[in-house]
């Protein structure tokens, strides 16, 4: 008999962006290996993408159940309309952000989310006490979502699993406006760790850091569950191939204060300066939503013919994209922080079997990068070194186009979905049978 499991995710279809990928690509695969998810999510749409598309995804095992919310974007909206940003209207301003982002740290604790948990908790109950469940499990960023579901948990005496996407208080935006602030987050954090069943974390540096910065932490809790691809977003595509008479350089993705264009459109400018022909062979595409100041470097640098800033497109067509494009960019800034971060979008890299240009500090997008061959990396801020590797593939580019990366099925087996739902649903099998029977809640 099938068991269920409550999965508390804020970002969720209709919502868009790499965050829904992980819960959307457990919630397709779980069902066929006897689990049947519950979606714990929000019914507003307080997020600045969308893609309705993916809910084509979910078959009929899967329960989605939708809140309201309170949240700091909502807020936003109503105190200054058009800054927020909207699904099709990709830019935003730097400054009103920065300066509501700055306030509302000062409020809301862990972030700006808090509002959501009341209604969450409330129909988390609900859920709980009308069917059963085996296990909880909550992803972040927001953090918010490890409150819901250690109070649910401990009511429904529950086992659960508290998914890191993002590190909390070494996530890139994270800065408490003071001490207090920070010593509640790690007060917070800490309990969740301690607390929850199973940690899982997308990388092995992000696991390090936990233990190393707490010693009591039982090291076999936390499992690396990194994210993946999904194989059935690239067999749509077929054998495409990069296309155009100019060399075609993709950022799929958001850009945000913590990761902007700046750095890359640095080299690009140092580039052209050196190698002026290059300009009529080059397009560079940041496709997703970015900020004023990232467009406004581009004019600046006299780059705008070169490069272009375009809404995001649903995700099935983002694959295509990829395929399309002869160079993929990948960006983190140049930090111990940025360091931990393996994102999402690294492993449709990987998958696409484009080479990879990664502006990233010394880590986790580093080191897999290197160690697969999978592309080239410089250090953020290495603006002559950037130069110098895309003139590399611009010169490749004349000669015929840069090769495909070569990875085999076998080198990337283990990042794909599929692959990676049944290593979750392992880690639930494991925590059901040990919590036995479920006892009542209160």
């Amino acid at each position: 008999m099938p068991r269920r499991v409550l999965i508390v995710a804020y970002f969720f279809p209709p919502l868009g962006g790499a965050g829904v990928q992980r819960t959307l690509k457990w919630a397709r695969y779980l069902p066929s290996l006897g689990w049947h998810p519950t979606i714990l999510t929000v019914r507003s749409r307080d997020y600045w993408m969308a893609d309705a598309s993916l809910a084509d995804e979910l078959g009929p095992n899967v329960t989605v159940v939708r809140t309201a919310s309170l949240t700091g974007l909502s807020l936003l909206r109503r105190l200054a309309p058009g800054q927020a940003g909207r699904p099709g209207r990709p830019r935003r301003s730097t400054g009103i952000l920065g300066r509501l982002r700055r306030a509302a740290s000062w409020a809301f604790i862990p972030d700006s989310y808090v509002g959501w948990i009341p209604f969450a908790r409330r129909e988390g109950a609900r859920i709980l006490s009308a069917k059963r469940h085996d296990a909880i499990l909550t992803t972040s960023s927001p953090d918010s979502a490890h409150l819901i579901g250690r109070a649910l948990a401990r009511r429904f005496h529950l086992p659960w699993i508290a998914d890191f996407r993002d590190p909390w208080t070494r996530r890139m935006s994270f800065d408490p406006p003071t001490r207090w602030h920070a010593r509640c987050h790690r007060r917070l954090e800490r309990g969740v760790l301690h607390e929850a069943a199973r940690i899982t974390v997308t990388a092995e540096e992000t696991r390090a850091d936990f233990l190393n910065r707490d010693p009591d932490l039982d090291p076999a809790k936390i499992e690396v569950l990194t994210n993946g691809f999904d194989e059935a977003d690239f067999t749509r595509w077929g054998d495409a191939q990069p296309r155009g008479s100019r060399m075609q350089i993709l950022h799929a993705g958001q850009l945000n204060p913590e990761r902007p264009a700046a750095p890359f459109l640095r080299g690009l400018r140092h580039l052209l300066d050196i190698d002026p022909a290059a300009r009529a062979e080059l397009r560079v595409r940041f496709l997703g939503p970015f900020y004023a100041g990232d467009a406004e470097a581009a004019e600046r640098w006299g780059l705008s013919d070169v490069v272009s800033f375009e809404p995001a497109l649903p995700h099935r067509e983002v694959v295509g994209e990829l395929l399309q494009s002869h160079l993929l960019l990948l960006m983190e800034q140049d930090s111990p922080r940025g360091g931990l971060i393996l994102p999402g979008k690294i492993f449709e890299y990987l998958r696409s079997r484009r080479p990879i240009l990664g502006l990233l500090p010394r880590g986790a997008a580093w080191n897999l990068i290197t160690n697969l061959g999978a592309g080239r990396c410089c250090a953020t801020e290495d603006a002559e070194t950037v130069a110098q590797v895309l003139g590399d593939y611009v010169e490749a580019f004349r000669q015929g186009g840069p090769p495909p990366t070569g990875l085999s099925p076998e080198t990337l087996h283990g990042f794909e979905r599929g692959v990676l739902a049944q290593r979750l649903a392992n880690v639930l099998e494991q925590l059901a049978d040990r919590a036995g029977p479920r006892r009542a809640g209160g």
